[in-house]
């Protein structure tokens, strides 16, 4: 990707978006994370029953780890110990707080993000809160996302209601990316949760941009069991295509190969439809994460974005410190408005 500083956009949820996101921050390029309103568990479902307000904590998580003060970051995610409050986070009641304040879910994460600091522009994909249903060739219909695992669903298509129109700056975003990324994440719940939210597939399928799946690592229960790597992209392109009224999309699919004596770290074939099959070592020592070094080695090599080195570690600086105390502030009036 030569010229302009490219933009890459991420669309999911949940664990597998902080990594990308961290892997990002090692690369050159513009960075816009669209992220999933269809948690309905934990401290995220507890607001959105309380406030009506979309979930929260996907969009923390990815606001961490483009923070650019570690310590920021952590105390962001902290969890509470306040009676009536424990085990609650503080960045999703500091977020609750703004966005019983402006109603805009929206303007709440550009506030954290600029007292964060954070080096790219996190992005609810509606205003409004979504409801997963996805349909099960035995269950049938099941709505929720903590229901579709609470019952280890099979799902066949995923669908979101209730959050009928995306996001404009989430459509933009992605009308103006040179690079898509999807996954990795929990696939039906949070990667195509985000697709398939409002009109977010079918732009997705108009975009110049290139586009890639980055496949799991491991099956998710009954949900992906027996999945080969193309099958994710097999399903997603399936609810693309349904998206574009019957047009193909091509989607690149980056999948972890472990490294061996003599065999080359980055490999890739062709598709039967002309997109392109990457292999590179993607995995972290823990099991069934993906390592943000590796990833970014690997969108690096594949689509020439450049390297440039891991955020260093650093104590906050004044202004931060600042933001430290707005951010707690925040949360304190939160709390008391929820006493």
């Amino acid at each position: 990707m030569g010229g302009a500083t490219p933009h890459v956009v991420t669309l999911g949820g949940g664990h597998g978006q902080a990594v990308v996101l961290q892997a990002l921050r090692r690369l050159e390029c513009e960075i816009t994370a669209v992220i999933s309103v269809a948690d309905d568990g934990g401290c995220s479902g507890k607001l959105r029953q309380e406030l009506g307000m979309p979930p929260p904590g996907d969009l923390r998580r990815c606001l961490s780890a483009l923070a650019k003060s570690p310590e920021l970051a952590r105390r962001f995610e902290l969890r509470l110990e306040e009676p009536g409050f424990e085990g609650r986070s503080a960045g999703n009641m500091a977020l609750a707080g703004i966005f019983r304040e402006t109603g805009s879910l929206q303007q709440a994460v550009d506030w954290a993000a600029e007292r964060l600091a954070c080096v790219g522009r996190v992005v609810p994909v509606s205003e409004s809160p979504g409801v997963l249903v996805v349909y099960d060739a035995e269950l049938g219909r099941v709505e929720g996302e903590s229901n579709v695992e609470r019952r280890d669903a099979v799902p066949m298509v995923a669908a979101v209601h209730g959050a009928l129109r995306a996001n404009p700056i989430a459509i933009e975003a992605i009308g103006r990316a040179d690079l898509l990324l999807m996954g990795p994440g929990s696939f039906y719940t949070s990667t195509l949760g985000a697709i398939t939210t409002g009109e977010v597939a079918q732009s997705i399928c108009e975009s110049p941009a290139e586009k890639l799946l980055v496949a799991n690592l491991v099956a998710e229960g009954r949900q992906t069991e027996g999945f080969t790597d193309t099958d994710y992209l097999r399903v997603l392109s399936d609810h693309l295509t349904i998206a574009s009224g019957g047009e193909v999309t091509q989607v690149d699919l980056l999948t972890h190969r472990a490294p061996t004596a003599g065999a080359p770290h980055f490999a890739q074939a062709r598709l039967d439809d002309g997109a392109r099959h990457l292999w590179a070592p993607l995995a972290s020592p823990a099991a069934g994460l993906h390592d943000p070094d590796l990833v970014a080695q690997a969108l690096s090599e594949f689509f020439d974005l450049d390297l440039r080195g891991a955020p260093e570690s650093r104590l906050p600086t004044e202004r931060e410190r600042a933001s430290a105390l707005e951010i707690e502030a925040q949360l304190r009036a939160s709390l008391d408005r929820n006493q």
